[in-house]
Order: C-alpha cells, then structure tokens, then sequence
C-alpha cells in the first residue's frame, strides 16, 4: 500500500507502526458548495440597502431572509411570536412569496443591482476557524429552505438580522391569540394574513400605538391599550390620534387573565394597579377581544453575531445584548458587520426606518471596500 508522505515523515525504525486516527477530522472539514464575496443575513430594510450599496460597488453579494417563513414554523411561533392568528392563505407559499416580494420594493432594486436574493432561506449554522477548530478552509454558514440545506462560504458577513418580541407571561397567554407586536406587524404587512377581528394592545410605546394604527388602517378594531404606567410612553399626538379615533387608554392597568373557550381567546380582565403597582381589588373589568398583542419591547437578534465570535456587550435601553461596533457597523471580528435593529433598537429606529436604511449602506459599503 502507498502512503502520502504527509502521513509520516520519519522512517519506520522496529517497535514503530504506521496508524491511522480515525477520530482525527484533518482535512475532513465539508466544503462549501459555493463562495461568496459578501453574505447580508435580513432583507428589510438595513439588509436590502447593505446589499445594494455592496453589488453597486462591484462585488459579489448574496442575500438571504426567512420570508416567507414556512407555516410549521409559523405554528410554533417561530421566529417570531404569532400566536396561531396567521389566515390559511399563509400556506400557500407561492402566494405568500408573491407578497414578500409586493411588501418590499426595494427587493426588486436589489436584483437589478445585481443581488443574488434568495427568500424563504434559514441560517441554521456558523463556521469559524478558532482555537479548537482549524480546519475550515474559511468562514462559512449553513443554510436551508423547504427543500435542501447546504454550506456558502463568505469573505464579509453583514448580519441584519432584526428583532423578536419581548414577552410576558399571564394567565391565559398560553392560548391561541395571544401574539408578540413584531409577529402582529409582519402578519398585517408582509403577509396581509392577520387573522384577527378584535384586539387589544399591552404596551402604549412607540412600538404599541404603531401597531394600533396598523391595526385600525387593516381593518381590525382594537379594544384598547393596556399600559401600566400612569401615563402613555409613546408619541402623545400618535396616542390622541388613537383615541380620537374610538380607541381606549387604560393606563395604570394590567392583565389579570385571558379567558375563551377551550385554547382560544374570547375576553381578557384588567385590572387597575396602585402607585406600588400591585392589584386594585374590586377594579377588574372584562373586554372581549379575539387577540392579546403584546407590545413590550423587541430584542435584538444577536445569536449569529455570538456565533461568530463578535464581541456583545448589554445595554437594557437597546434591548439587551447588542453588537460593539465602529461608525462603519464593522463588529470586534474584522470580517462581519452588523446593522439594523440588531444593533439596538430604539424608538428613533421604530419610527423611521431610514434609521436602519443608513446603517445599512454604511454597512454594505465598508464591507466592499475592506475586500
């Protein structure tokens, strides 16, 4: 038998045996089936303007987002908290691909500049050379739609990966209806699929009286929003707009319970809170409504930024754990950039996604230019 002469480099002397570790994973690591100068994780609005600005710069850019997720995924709230008020037209996933595409225009201007936009695509893996691993023959990550999973390698990673909804648990909150605001958004206007007729709102931020308006413009009656400060935390003309237009305000109010049939929703109670903000006995007060959107807050999406090896660092008025980066959106690993609500997300962004749209530019044209 032949053997590479990489496989011992000493000639055998008696007493010494040529082996072979079969645990050993040298030169095993998997290939990529493709290698791409720039991967932008997210198509909305950072990610669609990071990928423009980069092909626009003459490299080679693929992007990727989950949209349309998969209806199974959607029926375990996954990625974010829909709360089972999706319509069945979320099945058909060639329509439901259809209005991803007719959600967000700037799709289009992407492929023309030269975008490979692929949709309905997960990222299920990271793949980084370390001190453990160093066998990669370069950064890589997995991926997966409904029909296959494979592995792309990357020169640059701009990650945009967004924001999920920050929950709370009450009773009741286990059944159908209810959902998370940013579950609650995407169904009303990426999807146009929100099946709900009547609704009520926790949370009077930005976040909450977007979401009413929202609501109300897609035809669907909000029964109020639930805030247990004394005041309402969002744009105060936003909120006298609401309620001007038939919308409650109950402030120094919570959840007691969500009640209905056997795993839906039909009423939930309040219950007014004192300075302290515990319970006013006696000041429960039942509405009926179909769904409980709650609009606490969001939490960037910072788990593929993690992988990677990014540096993060916690900051509660962005939402949690974010991303330390530079005024060209380049993390702590030169090769990755992150922007949009991943980095922080704030009441400036939610209201006006230009925010992110720069972000996004900054990230796609530092990314070229690093190559």
């Amino acid at each position: 038998m032949d053997f590479d002469e990489r496989l011992c480099r000493r000639d055998c002397r008696p007493g010494l045996a040529v082996t072979i570790d079969k645990r050993s994973i040298a030169e095993k690591a998997p290939r990529p089936e493709r290698h791409v100068a720039v991967v932008v994780v997210g198509a909305g609005a950072a990610g669609v303007a990071a990928a423009i600005e980069a092909a626009r710069a003459g490299v080679e850019v693929l992007l990727i987002d989950e949209n349309p997720i998969d209806n199974d995924m959607m029926a375990m709230d996954v990625p974010l908290y829909f709360g089972q008020r999706m319509q069945p037209s979320v099945r058909n996933r060639a329509r439901m691909m259809e209005r991803v595409v007719e959600t967000n225009p700037a799709l289009a201007e992407a492929h023309e500049a030269g975008v490979d936009v692929q949709l309905g695509t997960y990222v299920w893996g990271a793949f980084v050379n370390g001190p453990t691993v160093r066998e990669l023959p370069g950064p890589m990550l997995g991926l997966a739609d409904d029909r296959r999973s494979w592995l792309v390698g990357y020169d640059r990673l701009i990650v945009a990966a967004g924001a999920r909804d920050v929950a709370m648990g009450f009773p009741g909150w286990e059944r159908a209806g209810a959902m998370g605001a940013n579950g609650a958004v995407s169904l009303l206007t990426r999807y146009r699929a929100l099946g709900s007729q009547r609704m009520v709102i926790v949370g009077s931020g930005d976040l909450g009286l977007r979401t009413a308006t929202l609501a109300l413009e897609s035809g669907v009656a909000v029964a109020g929003i639930v805030e247990v400060a004394n005041t309402v935390r969002g744009d105060e003309a936003i909120a006298r707009s609401l309620a001007s237009r038939g919308v409650p305000l109950y402030t120094a109010h919570t959840i007691r319970e969500a009640r209905g049939r056997v795993g839906e929703i039909d009423s939930v109670v309040l219950v007014q809170v004192d300075e302290s903000l515990k319970p006013v006995a006696g000041s429960e007060r039942e509405i009926a409504c179909d769904t409980v959107c709650l609009a606490l807050g969001l939490a960037p999406n910072v788990e593929l930024l993690h992988l990677v090896g990014a540096r993060l660092a916690f900051d509660s008025a962005l939402g949690g754990w974010i991303p330390a980066i530079n005024d060209q959106m380049q993390t702590s690993v030169p090769t990755v950039f992150a922007a949009g609500d991943c980095t922080g997300v704030h009441d400036a962004m939610l209201a006006d996604p230009e925010i992110a749209r720069t972000q996004g530019r900054l990230a796609g044209i530092a990314a070229a230019q690093s190559l």
